[in-house]
């Protein structure tokens, strides 16, 4: 899938335009000094209930608050408040952000459908509003390639007033995930509110369950070799399918690409042995087979539940992806999902 994942926050906000649900964007648009949040992170409020979060505490509590009051004046004008992270709000983070809130109408659906269409075929986008003016006066632009800051968010002032100013794609590493086991299925729950791009295959169609997170794409009749091949040379492949000897096929498949972010097993020690028993034979090189990570997750956890195995294996993505990250910040190197 060549796409960005929908932005989850941006995906609610749509569907309950679509549903005639009244709702706010809150959008942190700058931060000065140490805050829980960084600039670009959304949140959507609704009279009932929020998705995502801007940071938890007195402060989401306060934000919350005034959107709920946007919602009730029935005012079409975007907001923007700014809040300090001291006694008044009982946090001691010290630092400073600005929060602007837009009121979502029927209007604003063209808008939410281009943005959430650019993303599904990987394009990014440049997107401005005026505080004051209404969500729909919102300005776009589509970008030739990568914005130096994907998934950002500034605030312009000038002698004119303010202006929300964000940009897209915010890379999300893509991860392969073969079986749709009780394993699977916890950790594709998991997933979903983690930022990863999940490409979920099985071929016992009817196996999928029928809510899939909106960060998922299930394929029951993938080209598996194809499938591999074609990803990304940083993508995550995890193989935790209900046949041993289909596990093993995956296996070689994955380390024939020899460009790959990493690749995790489901099993035993003993499977591991076997595994790479037979690589071994079949000529694949020992600075491979090292890569092949068996028992998957993070060590310490020794629970078979699997929601406890989804948990080890999803911090393990996690550790991975982030030393991905900081490897690219010291090299200058930015990977783009």
């Amino acid at each position: 899938m060549s796409g960005r994942p929908a932005d989850p926050v941006l995906a609610a906000a749509l569907k309950r335009l679509q549903e005639g649900m009244p709702a706010v964007l809150a959008t942190i648009a700058a931060t000065r000094g140490s805050t829980p949040r960084v600039p670009g992170t959304r949140m959507l409020v609704d009279a009932t209930g929020i998705v995502g979060s801007v940071g938890g505490g007195q402060l989401e509590f306060e934000i919350i608050a005034s959107a709920r009051d946007l919602l009730a004046s029935n005012a079409s004008a975007t907001r923007c408040q700014h809040f300090i992270l001291g006694p008044d709000l009982r946090q001691c983070c010290g630092g400073a952000l600005d929060i602007v809130l837009e009121r979502l109408m029927p209007e604003s659906l063209p808008w939410l459908k281009q943005v959430l269409d650019w993303e599904f075929e990987g394009a990014f986008w440049e997107g401005r509003l005026a505080v004051g003016d209404p969500s729909s006066a919102r300005r776009l632009h589509r970008l030739e390639g990568a914005p130096s800051e994907p998934g950002t968010a500034r605030l312009v002032k000038s002698v004119d007033g303010a202006e929300l100013v964000e940009m897209s794609g915010r890379p999300w590493p893509q991860l392969y995930l073969f079986g749709a086991g009780h394993v699977g299925r916890a950790l594709v729950r998991l997933l979903g509110d983690l930022p990863f791009h999940v490409t979920w295959c099985d071929g016992r169609e009817d196996i999928f369950p029928a809510e899939i997170p909106m960060n998922t794409r299930c394929d029951a009749a993938a080209d598996i070799d194809a499938l591999i091949k074609g990803a990304p040379a940083d993508a995550h492949f995890l193989i935790m399918t209900h046949s041993h000897a289909l596990d093993f096929d995956l296996v070689a498949a994955v380390l024939a690409k020899e460009r790959f972010g990493s690749l995790g097993l489901i099993g035993s020690d003993t499977k591991k042995a076997r595994f790479l028993q037979r690589l071994r034979a079949d000529g694949v090189a020992p600075g491979d087979l090292a890569r092949l990570q068996c028992p998957v997750g993070i060590p310490g956890i020794k629970s078979k539940v699997p929601a406890a195995i989804a948990i080890a294996v999803a911090a393990e993505l996690l550790v991975l992806t982030q030393a991905r990250e900081q490897e690219g910040a010291v090299t200058g190197v930015q990977s783009v999902g």
